[in-house]
């Protein structure tokens, strides 16, 4: 899996308002490893220029502006949205790259585009978003689904599937508690591991253990994007 820079940027834009780092140490944290990430603000969401691309120093400045409580991680997947909850053209491109990052209140959100190695993230309008569940509950919820799963494709007997490139590492911003960070990284790892896993049948024998070993790696899927997106989420 990519890198996820909506991780970076919720992480960081959200220590920023708790005073952790500067927009400057944020910055080189957004862009991480890549060459460099620039803004468009086509519809004037976010009151930058919409006939030029942006600068990431210059649009963090006017994002803390506009959202001073929080921002949270979306990683949609068809048939969940959360936190989402529209318009339309916000929630199809956040769909469409699997990840968004939207404010808690202010009307704003931003899906990262990747174009070679340099990301171009977009504004869009955005309805006030549903609020992840706590990290607490978020965890509890995927170390049960992981261990129903795991009894269940134990019963099936068949292989889990083609061995996942390393994760990328997800890693919080100043201010993050270290439980957070810790299922930060299992939960981008497992979101590999189902990735990876899903690319094939598992030598599965029957259509009945291709589809229930499918809907199980889904299930754990989802419930690793619901607790990497609470870590990210909530800092307090």
């Amino acid at each position: 899996m990519d890198s996820l820079p909506s991780a970076r940027m919720t992480a960081n834009l959200n220590s920023m308002i708790k005073g952790q780092q500067s927009i400057e140490q944020a910055e080189r944290a957004i862009v991480g490893y890549d060459v460099a990430h620039h803004v468009i603000d086509p519809d004037g969401a976010l009151g930058l220029d919409p006939l030029q691309a942006s600068t990431l120093d210059a649009a963090l400045e006017a994002l803390l502006a506009a959202e001073p409580e929080g921002w949270f991680l979306a990683l949609p997947v068809p048939g969940s949205l959360a936190p989402l909850r529209g318009p339309v053209p916000f929630n199809l491109a956040a769909l469409e790259q699997g990840e968004a990052v939207v404010a808690s209140a202010a009307g704003l959100g931003l899906v990262p585009i990747r174009v070679g190695q340099a990301v171009q993230w977009r504004t869009f309008t955005a309805e006030r978003p549903l609020a992840p569940s706590s990290p607490y509950e978020a965890e509890r919820a995927l170390n049960e689904v992981v261990l129903d799963a795991a009894a269940t494709l134990s019963r099936l007997e068949i292989a889990g599937g083609a061995r996942p490139t390393p994760a990328a590492e997800v890693l919080l911003a100043p201010g993050y508690n270290k439980r957070q960070r810790v299922t930060a990284q299992r939960a981008a790892r497992l979101l590999a591991a189902c990735d990876a896993a899903l690319l094939d049948d598992g030598a599965s024998i029957s259509s009945f253990e291709a589809d229930r070993r499918a809907r199980e790696l889904r299930r754990v899927r989802a419930k690793a994007g619901d607790a990497l997106g609470s870590a990210v989420s909530w800092l307090h």
